[in-house]
């Protein structure tokens, strides 16, 4: 299994609007029936040992879905994900809407 991590820094004034739109307009753009995405979730980072300053000014929220094959990861965020990103930069704002992407894949412990 993969895991399709996407990271939004968001300033901290922003932050319920983003989850507004993240449960509005985002999560449903982003797990549907014709997406590979399953199990979604939301975390935030709550803190970065060492690091006091870390949010004061902005807020970080991993969004994770699950994909059976690293193909469909890819598929998923081509045809899911870039869309989405882009209305995020629409919503926010080019120069405040940033992100970052990881892939995941699982490892039996």
């Amino acid at each position: 299994m993969y895991i399709y991590n996407v990271t939004f820094i968001v300033e901290r004034h922003n932050e319920e609007r983003f989850l507004k739109w993240m449960r509005s307009e985002a999560l449903p753009a982003l797990v549907n029936a014709g997406s590979s995405a399953r199990n979604p979730r939301l975390t935030v980072v709550a803190e970065v040992p060492g690091d006091s300053d870390f949010s004061s000014h902005v807020c970080n929220f991993a969004f994770q879905t699950e994909h059976p094959s690293l193909p469909e990861a890819h598929q998923w965020a081509g045809e899911f994900l870039q869309p989405v990103l882009g209305m995020y930069a629409a919503e926010f704002g080019v120069e405040q809407a940033l992100s970052f992407s990881t892939v995941l894949q699982d490892v039996a412990l």
